[in-house]
C-alpha cells in the first residue's frame, strides 16, 4: 500500500509543477529608453573629443558628472572630490593639449544608457611641443535623465614606450 501512495504523491507533484513550468517565463522590465547603437554612442564620444580639443575648461568641466571619479594622465590618484577634478581640469586646458590623434578607439555599448569608449590618442600642443604626449583612456558615459551622456567614470594612463 505505501508504494502506492508514494506513487500518486509523485504523480501529484509532477502535475502541480508542470502547471507551474508552463507559465509565462519573467520579462525584464521595460527601461524606457531606446537601444543605444554604436553610431549614437560613437557620435557622441566624437563631440567630446572635439569639446577637449577646444581649450575652453567650463566647456569640458561639463562634459562630466557630478560625482565623476577620474584617474588623470599626469597626477596620481583620484581625485578627492570635484573641486580637485575642476583644477585638473584647468591644467589640462593649460598644457594647450589641441590636438587630439585618434590612434585607436573601441565603443561597447553596455545598456541603453551606459557606453564606453576606450581609445589611444596622440594629444599635441600647437604652442607647447614639450606637453605632447600619447595617452590611452576609458571613458565610461552614462545617459541621464535629460538625455546628455556625461563621463561618470574616466582612466587615462601614458602609453608604455614601444619596445
Amino acid at each position: 500500500m505505501k508504494p502506492a501512495v508514494l506513487t500518486f504523491a509523485m504523480a501529484l507533484v509532477t502535475a502541480a509543477t508542470t502547471g507551474c513550468n508552463k507559465a509565462e517565463p519573467v520579462k525584464p522590465a521595460a527601461t524606457g529608453q531606446e537601444a543605444t547603437s554604436e553610431a549614437d554612442a560613437a557620435k557622441v564620444a566624437d563631440a567630446t573629443v572635439e569639446t577637449w580639443k577646444s581649450m575652453d575648461a567650463a566647456k569640458i568641466k561639463a562634459l562630466y558628472a557630478p560625482t565623476v571619479e577620474a584617474f588623470d594622465f599626469v597626477v596620481p590618484g583620484l581625485a578627492r572630490d570635484r573641486a580637485e577634478f575642476d583644477k585638473r581640469q584647468d591644467a589640462f586646458v593649460t598644457a594647450k593639449l589641441d590636438g587630439a590623434n585618434q590612434v585607436e578607439r573601441k565603443i561597447q555599448v553596455l545598456s541603453p544608457d551606459i557606453f564606453v569608449m576606450s581609445g589611444t590618442w596622440e594629444m599635441t600642443s600647437s604652442t607647447t611641443p614639450a606637453n605632447n604626449a600619447t595617452v590611452r583612456c576609458t571613458d565610461v558615459f552614462q545617459r541621464d535623465v535629460s538625455g546628455n551622456w556625461p563621463i561618470v567614470t574616466e582612466h587615462c594612463s601614458p602609453a608604455p614606450k614601444p619596445a
